[in-house]
């Protein structure tokens, strides 16, 4: 019968022998060591090499699984994103992506870009001026982005698919056949709706006032 190979040391133990070297145990504890190491199956005494991996695998994947259920898009959290967006991307200094005057352009533009058919891009007015569109990303959703000047200051609409959302928040307000969902922020506002399977939120430098009226001016 050929002899069983040696089995490597592993540190702890080593350190643990090397911290212990001095100590004498008693009658009493070598028997119940004894009778604990022979209570513990075999298998479990020398881990298989392949357990390693295995453990920080599935740890690795139980970590993603965790996070990404904590960053799951939540209706709460989606009532102001827009308005956020919006003022992160005036403090940027940013151009939008596609700038054009002409409606057709934008729309083809973000077609390309979304989940979903966006809708005809109001082409603006004297008042309301286009120019141009973004794609935008609210918690793994591609969002499209109708960007717009009025006297200067920047409007945006965005479009969004609206499978599992609702447009959230304690202002609501019926206006023009819709029920809007009011926000307003610092020198920001915000209207949100849904409509045909899509939410529409028009975010801009505006009061709510002058926010409702440049959507009724967008929509003849």
């Amino acid at each position: 019968m050929s002899e069983r190979p040696p089995i490597p040391d592993d540190p702890i133990g080593a350190a643990l022998r090397k911290a212990f070297a001095s100590e004498r145990a008693t009658g009493g504890l070598k028997k119940r060591l004894a009778r604990s190491l022979r209570a513990v199956p075999l298998p479990l005494r020398r881990a298989p090499s392949w357990r390693g991996p295995a453990i920080a695998a599935a740890a690795a994947a139980l970590m993603i699984s965790l996070g990404f259920a904590l960053w799951a898009p939540r209706t709460a959290e989606l009532s102001d994103v827009p308005l956020k967006e919006l003022q992160a991307f005036i403090d940027s200094g940013r151009t939008v992506d596609m700038a054009t005057s002409d409606p057709e352009r934008v729309q083809a533009w973000i077609a390309q870009r979304v989940d979903f058919v966006p809708p005809p891009v109001a082409p603006g007015g004297a008042e309301i001026e286009l120019i141009g569109g973004r794609l935008c990303l609210f918690a793994g959703r591609r969002v499209a982005s109708y960007m717009y000047h009025i006297h200067g200051r920047l409007l945006s609409i965005y479009i969004m698919d609206a499978d599992g959302l609702q447009p959230v928040g304690s202002n609501r307000l019926e206006h023009a056949g819709r029920t809007l969902t009011l926000v307003r922020e610092g020198q920001l506002s915000q209207a949100s709706w849904r409509e045909n399977g899509l939410i529409y939120a028009v975010a801009g430098e505006l009061s709510e006032l002058a926010l409702l009226t440049a959507l009724d001016e967008l929509r003849r």
